[in-house]
């Protein structure tokens, strides 16, 4: 037994005898192994000899087989129990366990039965010795002349054509060894007539053939033949023994699986290599090895298309390039396709192979094969770019399209829309789908282009987008048909030539970040843009200005932004009223934002080179146009109304004290564009007003110089000797400008805003005005300067007489000697004044009034330290009968003072 160190043996003596043998336990006294059990097989007949021998591993069942055909199946535990049962069923048997239930097979020479429960099966025959029970599979294996049969509970199972006599078979792991009868040989040659005496007699012999079937994998393993026969066939210690009826016993050995598949190798049975390592569990490097020597061998034998089916189960363990080199030929390409594309569906293909398989369809001109490999792969095997540029090259652009579309390159979707198709309406539109974020970075990348050919579109979605319009308007609710990886559930797409909307991505996150708050991108970044396209630009500027800060001039409108920080100051002015305002940084991204935009508004204004052209033809119908893109109006006095209408919002915009433009660029703008009411108001605005006489005086607009220095003069005075030198530059001037010349020197008379020199000065410099023409003026400022001449001589008078009635008012003699007074004296704020030698020279006060200020200085100081004893004075108050007189006695001695004082 394989479980148990027990042997059954059975013999004959009046009946069969089965012995049960204990190997473990010695009998001491015989020295053999002891027998546990001894069971007589009764059959109720004639005894017949015992040609067969069934028994469990577990010792619960018996069958004997005898010659007769009689089956006895003896049941019960064998090595213990004293009493079993014993049964007549059939003939030649084996044991088999399925599903824990116990299957007897009966083989005779002219039936196959499998019993269970006694119901007995007829199946077929075969002849004795020619049945055995496989180790492997659990069946019974019945070799027929014509074949060799497996046979399981069912029925009959497969079956391996195997033509030829047998005359027994044994089974080896999973091999059949099947002995085929002696074929009786005629002579056979002695070792002397081998060496060519022929005087030796021949002796007749057999030959036995002995054949090994490997089962598993279906091919012959051994076969060889043994003079005088085969007596029996052993399998054990993993080895087949064969005794030969001349008495040798040979030992066939299984030679190991390298070796074996170097021999099929050597066949090119490679088939049968790949069987065998399958089931000598190679790993997968080992049996792809294999399948790639398959392949070689059919490549050399110029079978294309058997070698690349090979080739194809060599995935993930060969390298590809090895076989794509080998079918790089044309003729091949369709192997090469075939190759490709698998290693596509098993997602082992790199970009390289992803341009190589486009290349060959677009080369084989396969548009079925190219939208099969590229609408139908789900999961995205490939390299998306890769397969994108490929398909733009080749001029597959709605492939191109479909992919970019499906996979959400939205970058990719819209350079092939714009550079590729040349779809600017459904790039418009496809980026204003995309939200704020996306459509920020796609304007700066294609907004240009866009403007030269969509020009009113493209600058509406530029305004949306400036404005925070386009952060609500352009989110679009994730559609559920979108391929979502994470989710396992696709959608296939179709290409359509209408924009696409944007879907979740399978790659990035969403564009639109949830949870912060929106800040339109800087106008400055799309200025640019306009450069072909100035009036479209002064659209955009104004309503972005409009809609952001409230316009300028005569339009403004308060702001969102202004509006809620106005209700905010509301709100707070009653917190904030002892609060100090705290400092800002200088520097502030709203400002110059703000800034950048009035200034070029102003330049667009301004300048003549963006007005709108005059439409220039004519289409089929008779309707004028102009070239594509560009901002057209009627006719010639449109063009006049649409200059004169801008230099207004410019001089709106200059006006405006809410518009923080640059001044100085302002001015030269105007300068540039001889925007005079702009120059004028620039230079009021900044108080040069000396500029704006000269502005006009370079134009000889006296008027204007006259009414600028009646408004200006009172502020700068330097306006006036300007002016008289602008009225004396030229005779033609002067003559023109008389009478304004005389009005001005009565203003600057009636006003004495200039001295007479300075008017002489200014007038002579040209030796134009003459002294005719003064002669009025001169003769007032004269008779002027004369009246006031004797006025200031009466007061010199007066102001002697003070001095000389002061200098007898002034002590002149010594108060501590009595003496005249002379230098070096010491006057004292008490007008005593003394010789500086009468003085000790410490002293700094008065000697004579020392005692009376020492007095006056206890009796303050007094003050002030009773000015600290508030509980005196509290006391005081407390015991007076009269409080009021308390408080009015410290008030008279300054005690109160003193006390506030020190508060």
């Amino acid at each position: 037994m394989k479980q148990k160190n027990i042997l059954l043996t059975i013999g004959e003596e009046d009946s069969p005898v089965i012995k049960i043998w204990d190997l473990d336990k010695q009998d001491k006294s015989k020295g053999t192994p002891t027998c546990q059990r001894t069971i007589k097989v009764n059959h109720g007949g004639k005894p017949h000899p015992v040609s067969t021998l069934a028994v469990l591993e577990n010792l619960g069942q018996i069958a004997v087989g005898l010659a007769n055909g009689v089956v006895v199946l003896i049941k019960g535990d064998l090595y213990r129990d004293r009493y079993t049962k014993q049964k007549v069923i059939h003939e030649s048997l084996g044991f088999r366990e399925y599903n824990k239930n116990v299957m007897l097979f009966i083989v005779t020479t002219s039936k196959i039965l499998t019993t269970v429960t006694m119901t007995k099966s007829p199946v077929v025959s075969c002849d004795l010795g020619c049945a055995v029970m496989s180790d492997t599979t659990h069946e019974m294996v019945v070799a027929k002349d014509e074949a060799i049969y497996f046979y399981g509970p069912e029925g009959r199972g497969p079956c391996f054509a195997y033509d030829g006599a047998k005359s027994s078979v044994t089974w080896f792991k999973s091999n059949l060894i099947i002995v085929s009868p002696p074929v009786s040989q005629p002579t056979r040659l002695t070792t002397a007539s081998r060496s060519g005496n022929s005087s030796q007699p021949s002796v007749p012999y057999e030959f036995t053939k002995v054949t090994i079937f490997d089962t598993a994998n279906k091919f012959i393993a051994y076969m060889g033949t043994f003079s005088h026969g085969v007596r029996t066939i052993t399998c054990e210690w993993g080895g087949i023994y064969i005794l030969g009826m001349d008495g040798k016993l040979y030992r066939l050995e299984e030679k190991d699986t390298p070796t074996k598949l170097e021999i099929l190798f050597k066949k090119n049975l490679y088939s049968l290599a790949i069987n065998l390592a399958h089931s000598q569990k190679y790993d997968d490097a080992s049996i792809a090895e294999i399948f790639k020597k398959y392949g070689d061998h059919l490549y050399s034998k110029t079978d294309y298309d058997g070698a690349m089916a090979q080739y194809i189960r060599t995935i993930g363990q060969l390298e590809p390039s090895y076989i794509i080199r080998k079918f790089l030929d044309a003729q091949r390409i369709h192997n090469l396709v075939n190759y490709l594309q698998e290693l596509h569906s098993k997602s082992l293909a790199n970009a390289d192979h992803t341009t190589l398989l486009l290349n060959c369809y677009t080369k084989l001109k396969d548009v079925a094969r190219l939208d099969q490999f590229i609408k139908t792969d789900n999961e995205l095997r490939f390299d998306l770019e890769t397969a994108i540029k490929v398909c733009r090259q080749a001029g597959y652009y709605e492939h191109a399209v479909y992919l970019a579309k499906k996979f959400q390159e939205y970058d990719l979707y819209l350079k092939i829309q714009i550079e590729d198709v040349k779809e600017y309406e459904n790039a418009l539109e496809y980026i204003r789908k995309l939200g704020s974020h996306e459509a920020n970075s796609n304007l700066q990348k294609y907004g240009k282009i866009l403007l030269n050919h969509l020009p009113q579109p493209t600058t509406q979605l530029l305004i949306d987008l400036c404005t925070g319009d386009l952060s609500s308007t352009g989110q679009r609710a994730r559609s559920p048909e979108v391929k979502v990886k994470v989710n396992d559930t696709v959608a296939a797409a179709t290409p359509t030539s209408t924009s696409p909307e944007p879907q979740a991505s399978t790659s990035r996150p969403p564009k639109e970040r949830i949870g912060v708050a929106y800040r339109p991108p800087p106008v400055r970044t799309f200025m640019s843009l306009f450069v072909d396209q100035p009036n479209y630009l002064i659209q955009f500027l104004e309503q972005v200005s409009q809609k952001r800060w409230g316009g300028f001039g005569s339009v403004r409108k308060p702001s969102q932004a202004e509006i809620i920080k106005n209700d905010a100051n509301i709100s707070d002015e009653s917190d904030d009223l002892n609060v100090e305002e705290s400092s800002v940084d200088d520097y502030d991204p709203e400002t110059e934002e703000k800034k950048a935009v009035w200034n070029t508004l102003l330049e667009l204004y301004l300048s003549e080179a963006y007005l709108p052209v005059v439409l220039s033809g004519k289409d089929s119908k008779g309707r004028k146009y102009g070239a594509p893109g560009t901002f057209s109006v009627s006719t010639e006095t449109d063009r006049v109304k649409e200059k004169l209408l801008r230099k207004e919002k410019a001089l709106q915009l200059l006006k405006d004290n809410e518009v923080a433009y640059d001044t100085n660029q302002a001015l030269v703008l105007c300068y540039l564009a001889q925007f005079d009411e702009g120059i004028v108001y620039l230079y009021e605005k900044m108080k040069m007003y000396e500029e704006i006489l000269r502005f006009y005086m370079a134009k000889d607009n006296t008027e204007k110089v006259i009414q600028a220095l009646k408004r200006y003069g009172a502020q700068d005075q330097a306006l006036y000797p300007l002016t008289l030198t602008y009225f004396s530059s030229s005779p033609k001037t002067l003559a023109s400008s008389t009478h304004e010349l005389l009005e001005i020197l009565n203003y600057i008379d009636s006003h004495n805003l200039l001295p007479p020199l300075q008017v002489v000065q200014a007038l002579s410099r040209n030796s134009v005005a003459t002294l005719g023409m003064v002669k009025g003026y001169m003769g007032k400022r004269i008779e002027s300067e004369r009246k006031e001449s004797q006025v200031d001589h009466k007061l010199i008078q007066s102001y002697r007489e003070e001095t000389e009635k002061r200098k007898k008012e002034i002590v002149n003699k010594c108060t501590g000697c009595r003496g005249s007074l002379d230098l070096p004296a010491v006057h004292f704020l008490c007008k005593h004044s003394f010789h500086q030698r009468c003085l000790p020279e410490s002293d700094r006060e008065c000697p004579q009034c020392a005692i009376q200020n020492r007095m006056i200085f206890e009796i303050r100081k007094s003050q002030e330290i009773n000015a600290d004893k508030h509980e005196l004075f509290f006391e005081q108050l407390k015991d007076a009968d009269d409080g009021f007189s308390v408080v009015a006695d410290y008030f008279s001695k300054n005690t109160m003072a003193f006390a506030k004082l020190i508060d």
